[in-house]
């Protein structure tokens, strides 16, 4: 029966002699077993280097989440603050059409400009 194989002839082909059960005596059992181990410990290392991709691609998810969210808020200030400065500049249009309230403008004006010269002179001594 040339197509089956012996145990004995098993053993021969991965290490083993035919007269001891394998990886009991002879060198190549114990290539086997290292051999055996050192794939476990490669196997061992990708899983830990897939491990490591898993977290750091959830951390940028996380992160990408942050910021559209970020952004999204920011888009809403910017429309609040457009819708504000709409309304400052309607009513400066207002004020500027009557002579009265343009003098009192011009007076905060200067007000405002006066106060900031004496600030930037009193600390820029210092």
């Amino acid at each position: 029966m040339a197509a089956r194989r012996m145990p004995n002839e098993r053993r021969s082909l991965f290490g083993g002699t035919s007269s001891g059960g394998a990886g009991t005596s002879g060198g190549g059992g114990f290539n086997q077993y290292e051999e055996e181990r050192e794939n476990d410990r490669a196997v061992d290392e990708i899983a830990n280097r897939a491990a490591a991709l898993k977290r750091i691609t959830i951390d940028i998810q996380e992160e990408a989440e942050q910021q559209q969210a970020l952004l999204d808020n920011m888009g809403n200030y910017m429309d609040k603050s457009r819708g504000m400065v709409g309304k400052v500049s309607s009513y400066f249009n207002k004020v500027l059409k009557e002579n009265r309230h343009r003098r009192y403008m011009y007076y905060v004006v200067g007000l405002v400009i006066f106060f900031l010269v004496l600030y930037r002179w009193m600390f820029s001594r210092g």
